[in-house]
């Protein structure tokens, strides 16, 4: 018989002999055996208690020791979550062979950094007839926000001109964050040099008076509270 042995969730009945001198002593002939308190972690207890010819008690003790974490399995229904704003936990099983261990009786489960976006564990903490720590990551990820891409929908009157006349940008966007503003800016086709109609009012029409009979290049741009900004251009055509 040794002096201990591992939990394993059934009675355990160690094999032993019982001799006197050269003789071998027969179980339920020559002796009894009556073993208690062994299937839990602990210390049993070993009776002997001699029968016909013999006679006399022997008692024994052994240890039951705790089954460690690397001899456990782990599930894990979900290792990657989106954080909501509350914390994240996961449903967790841990079996021994065939048995599923119950939280509260033969573990506890602590998280760690589970209430916002980033790493965090389950550290996994054994009791009872199972012993030792286990940790299982995980990872939780920012909420993805869904954006309103601010979108330039500003047009223009025409496309093409008589010199004299005057082309209008209409100013209009959305998405974004208003209150909106615009910004409109026009340079001959072949020039580097932009000419300022206004920069960032709420003018919702914006007339142009082109000077010259040539292509002309128009930028609108517009913004909202956020600083966001979307561009818009236009070609028009000036004839004399």
């Amino acid at each position: 018989m040794n002096s201990s042995y591992i939990y394993t969730g059934s009675p355990i009945n160690p094999r032993f002999s019982l001799n006197i001198g050269d003789q071998v002593l027969e179980s339920g002939t020559d002796f009894d055996v009556e073993i208690t308190d062994n299937v839990n972690v602990g210390t049993a207890h070993v009776l002997i208690k001699g029968k016909g010819r013999f006679k006399g008690v022997i008692e024994r003790s052994f240890e039951i020791k705790p089954v460690p974490a690397r001899s456990l399995s782990f599930f894990a229904d979900n290792t990657e979550f989106e954080y909501e704003g509350e914390p994240c936990t996961m449903q967790v099983a841990v079996k021994f062979g065939e048995v599923t261990l119950e939280e509260g009786v033969d573990y506890h489960v602590e998280y760690i950094d589970n209430d916002k976006p980033g790493k965090a564990n389950a550290r996994i903490t054994f009791v009872g007839n199972y012993t030792g720590v286990m940790t299982i990551p995980f990872t939780i990820k920012g909420k993805a926000v869904e954006t309103d891409e601010l979108k330039n929908l500003c047009t223009i009157s025409s496309k093409e001109i008589t010199l004299g006349e005057s082309v209008t940008v209409t100013s209009a966007a959305e998405g974004g964050k208003g209150d909106y503003t615009y910004a409109v800016f026009y340079k001959k086709n072949d020039s580097q040099k932009w000419t300022t109609v206004h920069r960032y009012t709420d003018d919702a029409e914006t007339p142009i008076k082109p000077l010259n009979a040539t292509t002309y290049r128009i930028c609108v741009k517009v913004k909202d509270v956020e600083e966001n900004v979307a561009k818009k251009y236009f070609t028009i055509t000036v004839k004399k």
